[in-house]
C-alpha cells in the first residue's frame, strides 16, 4: 500500500448501533444518498458481512476491497472486487488507483481494526438522532480524542467529520470550539 489516506464512513444511532441482523436498522433516503454520493467512483474497504449486506447496484460503480477469511469467494466476483484475508494482505496491496479516495465503510470489526492500527486520517460519521435496536455496535469512544465539525444537519440525522488532532495542537490559549472544531 502506498500510504494512501483512508477515511472512515459510517452511520450510527446515539448509542453506536450500526446494524441489526445484517442490515441497517433505519431507512433515511437522504442519508443513503449521502453515502452513495460520497463513495461513487471511489474505493470502499469493508468486512465480509458489510459486503454481503450492500446491494450489488451500490457496489458496481466503486472499487471494493473486502476482508474475508473465505478465499473461495475470490473467484466468483467482478473485476471491481478484491477479497483479502488479513490486514497484512491489505497493507501489501499494490496498484491501488492513485486517483481514487479510500473509504473504510465497516462493519464494526473492520472499523475498530482500522482505528486501533492508526490507518484512518479522518472519519465521516452520520449520527442518526433516534435510537434503534441493533446487534452491531460501533464504539463511539474511539473517536473521543478527535476534533469534529458538523457537515450537515437535518431533523433525522447529523453528519460530522472527525479528524485526528495533531500531537502539537495546543489549545491552552485558544478554545478548539472557536476554531470550528470540538466534541460532537
Amino acid at each position: 500500500m502506498n500510504n494512501k489516506r483512508i477515511t472512515g464512513l459510517l452511520a450510527c444511532d446515539p448509542r453506536g448501533v450500526i446494524g441489526n441482523k445484517g442490515a441497517l436498522p433505519w431507512l433515511y433516503p437522504e442519508e443513503l444518498n449521502h453515502f452513495r454520493q460520497t463513495t461513487f467512483g471511489q474505493i470502499m474497504i469493508m468486512g465480509n458481512k458489510t459486503f454481503e449486506s450492500i446491494p450489488s447496484t451500490t457496489l458496481k460503480d466503486r472499487f471494493n476491497i473486502v476482508f474475508s477469511r473465505n478465499s473461495s469467494k475470490r473467484l466468483d466476483y467482478a473485476d471491481n472486487v478484491i477479497f483479502i484475508p488479513s490486514l497484512n494482505d491489505f497493507l501489501a496491496l499494490k496498484n491501488i488507483p492513485a486517483d481514487k479516495e479510500m473509504f473504510m465503510i465497516g462493519g464494526a470489526e473492520i472499523a475498530k481494526l482500522f482505528l486501533n492500527t492508526d490507518l484512518l486520517n479522518a472519519f465521516i460519521l452520520t449520527k442518526i438522532h433516534d435510537n434503534y435496536e441493533g446487534d452491531t455496535i460501533f464504539p463511539l469512544d474511539l473517536l473521543q480524542d478527535w476534533s469534529c465539525q458538523t457537515l450537515k444537519e437535518n431533523k433525522d440525522f447529523t453528519v460530522y467529520k472527525y479528524t485526528k488532532r495533531s500531537p502539537d495542537m495546543n489549545f491552552s490559549n485558544t478554545s478548539p470550539f472557536s476554531l470550528g472544531i470540538g466534541k460532537c
